[in-house]
Parts: structure tokens; C-alpha cells; sequence
């Protein structure tokens, strides 16, 4: 198979504040209702049953609900691409699944016993992807990958890295974040990256930081050739994809930097056959860190916007703006979001950013945030970018494109 195969998305899942479902996301975002704003996130895992996956009720009594969160969207996602759950055993179908955080087990009592159920319920990472492949008794590779806010979208590059080179030719690749502890949260509000006013507020004037949120998100992948023989319904194709970190191109480990960004677009871009500039529209990292937004919105100028027609910007939003930051989850919320923008050809607006921020030389980068719903800028094939970022250096870049 062609290291250049266009990966299909045959299946989608996803449970975001507000939304149960991607059906439920797509109308939260034409509606541009702010979810934060209940203020309250809902429990992912209500409808949770361990027997259903083969946990016993003592497993289930040590169980990070991250874990449950992903085996519950999984399995949306697996009903969405038509597959029969009762007929995947012994399959050769790949798990990937971002998870960065373990707050379930951090906040768990020190002088309780950590026994072997409490080590592979909640402690030990790798097993956020290792139950998926337990509970379907999926034969294919199993990873869990921690790139900090890149984690899901780094699931599915290497996803599709695993389609490309045969070694599965189906993969489930997702990623999940839940807020149960208050280190990560105090940690960060004493950097000051939390935001003051509750809002993500991705390129505008008022930005002041993000907002953590709850989220999951999981995909299901298949070379596209695969797909079309198949008979199944293609939500958009990944026609490209590409990570790498930013060395010392930034004042700081955690720092995020333009060159960071530009390699990975290029790349991406170079991987998909295409020139960047076809790229009508960019889902943002855009988590409202307002440094951050800069140098991100700065690299989409340089990389894509400052080569298209005058009349036609790059269009640039984040999901972020309507629920939150699902950390691990939130590239997922991103490229669901971008699925669906291709599929309707119509992008939402990006909420809170009434006043556009006077940091950015909008025009001269050939960039234009989406503060009203506007249909698809480009008259031909609509191809659409997907950036995140992750603490830990990592960015990365997804090419889509409508089925």
C-alpha cells in the first residue's frame, strides 16, 4: 500500500459538554450555543455497564472512568461505521488512544492497597487502549500515546501510519480527557493559563486563557480503497498527517513556536499531495492562551494564508471557544468538528471573538477567524487543516478532505 493512501473516517464518536453524540456537537456548533456556559459538565459514563465489556464488578471498583468514557464512545463509533461489535473477534483491527492524564488515580487514598486492580484499573496508562482491545478481543496493535494536548491527534497519525503499512486494515483512534483532581488545574492557574473570565476566547482581544473541560473523542479509520469496496459511508478522508517537536525553537520546553508549526503543515501537506494554500480553513489548537494563539495564527499566515487569493483568507476557528479544552480529547474535537464542516461544507462560528485580536496582522497573513457561520470558501474540493499542540513539544498537523 501507498505511503501516500488516503485513510477514511467510517466511523465517529464523541461525548463533549453539551453533546452525547457528533450529531449532537454539529447542532451545539450551528447553533453556536456556548456549552460552558451551564457550567456544569455531564457525567460521559452514566450508561456505563462493566459486563458489557467484560469487567468485573472488581475491576470496575478501581476503574479510571477515562476508561469507561473511551469504551463507551469506542463502541458509538463502531455502531456509526456499521460494524458488528458480536463479529470483531480475532480481528486484526488496531487500537490507538490518546490519554495524558491520570487524575482518577491521583487523588486515590495513598494508604489504600495498589493491587494489581488498581494498577491496570487507573495507574498504569497503557491500559486506556489495552481494555479496548480486551473487551472486542481485537487482534491488531494496541498503543496508548501521551503527547500532552496532542495526544489524540497523534493517535491517529499513527493510525494511519499502521493502515498504510498493513499492519491492520481497520483502526480505532480516539482520545479522552476527564477532570477529577484539582493539581493539574491549581498547577496551571498559578501559571496564569487559566482563564479568568471561564471562556475560551481564541483570537480575540479579551483572550485570557483556556478553560479545562471533560471530553472524549474516537474515530474509525480504513484506507479509503478499502472503504469504497467495502460500501461504507466515508465522513471525510485524512489525506495526509504529520508530527514532530519543536527542539529549542522556543524560550521554553513547554512553549509552543512558529517553526514548530510551519514543519508540521508543510509536511502534512507534502504527505497529502497537496500545495498549502488548497486549504480553505484551519481548526485550530486555539485554546485561548493568548501567546500561544499568536505564534499559531502567525505560522497559518506564513504556511498558507500569505498564498491565496486576496479575496479568499484562510479561514481559522477553534471548537474550544464552545467547549472548552478536553485537553487529551481536544484535537478529536477538532477534527470531528472539521469532518463535519467539510461534509455540510459550512463552518460555525467561533464563539467570543466579536473583537478579533490587534496582536495579528489579519489581512497581511491572508487569515480570517469565522465569527459568523459562513459556507465553505472555496467554490472546488474542500480540503481543511487540523493543528494541536501539546506541552510537551509535540505538534501536530491532519489534512482533510470531503468525501
Amino acid at each position: 500500500m501507498s505511503s501516500h493512501e488516503p485513510i477514511a473516517i467510517v466511523g465517529m464518536g464523541c461525548r463533549f459538554p453539551g453533546a452525547a453524540d457528533y450529531r449532537q456537537l454539529w447542532q451545539l456548533l450551528r447553533d453556536g450555543t456556548d456549552a460552558l456556559s451551564a457550567g456544569e459538565f455531564p457525567d460521559c459514563t452514566a450508561d456505563f455497564r462493566p459486563d458489557e465489556f467484560h469487567i468485573t464488578e472488581r475491576e470496575n471498583a478501581e476503574l479510571d472512568p477515562q476508561h469507561r468514557a473511551l469504551l463507551l464512545t469506542a463502541r458509538d463509533a463502531l455502531r456509526d461505521s456499521g460494524l458488528d461489535e458480536n463479529q470483531l473477534a480475532g480481528q486484526s483491527i488496531g487500537i490507538f488512544m490518546g490519554q495524558s492524564t491520570a487524575e482518577h488515580w491521583d487523588n486515590r487514598d495513598p494508604d489504600r492497597l495498589a493491587d494489581m486492580y488498581a494498577i491496570a484499573g487507573a495507574a498504569a496508562r497503557s491500559m486506556a487502549s489495552g481494555r479496548l482491545s480486551y473487551a472486542w478481543d481485537l487482534r491488531g496493535p494496541c498503543a496508548t500515546v501521551d503527547a500532552a494536548c496532542s495526544s489524540g491527534t497523534l493517535a491517529v497519525h499513527l493510525a494511519c501510519q499502521a493502515l498504510r503499512t498493513g499492519e491492520c486494515e481497520t483502526a480505532l483512534a480516539g482520545g479522552v480527557s476527564l477532570v477529577r483532581g484539582t493539581d493539574h488545574t491549581r498547577g496551571y492557574a498559578a501559571a496564569g493559563m487559566l482563564s479568568l473570565s471561564g471562556r475560551c476566547r481564541f483570537g480575540s482581544e479579551e483572550a485570557d486563557g483556556f478553560v479545562r473541560s471533560d471530553g472524549t473523542g474516537v474515530l474509525v479509520l480504513k484506507p479509503l480503497a478499502l472503504a469504497r469496496l467495502d460500501g461504507d459511508h466515508v465522513h471525510a478522508v485524512i489525506h495526509g498527517s504529520a508530527q514532530a517537536s519543536k527542539g529549542r525553537t522556543a524560550k521554553a520546553v513547554i512553549a509552543p513556536s512558529i517553526e514548530g508549526y510551519l514543519q508540521v503543515i508543510e509536511r502534512a501537506c507534502a504527505t497529502a499531495g497537496l500545495d498549502p494554500a488548497q486549504l480553505g480553513y484551519v481548526e485550530a489548537h486555539g485554546n485561548g492562551a493568548p501567546a500561544g494563539d499568536h505564534l499559531e495564527l502567525q505560522a497559518i499566515g506564513t504556511a498558507i494564508g500569505r498564498h491565496r487569493p486576496a479575496d479568499r483568507p484562510c479561514l481559522v476557528g477553534s471548537v474550544k471557544s464552545g467547549i472548552g479544552h478536553p485537553e487529551a480529547a481536544g484535537g478529536l474535537a477538532g477534527v470531528i468538528k472539521t469532518t463535519l464542516a467539510l461534509r455540510h461544507r459550512h463552518i460555525p462560528a467561533t464563539l467570543h471573538c466579536d473583537n478579533p485580536t490587534s496582536a495579528v496582522d489579519w489581512a497581511g497573513l491572508g487569515i480570517a477567524p469565522v465569527r459568523t457561520p459562513t459556507a465553505w470558501p472555496e467554490p472546488g474540493p474542500a480540503y481543511a487543516g487540523v493543528n494541536t499542540y501539546g506541552l510537551s513539544g509535540t505538534f501536530v498537523h491532519l489534512v482533510l478532505g470531503e468525501a
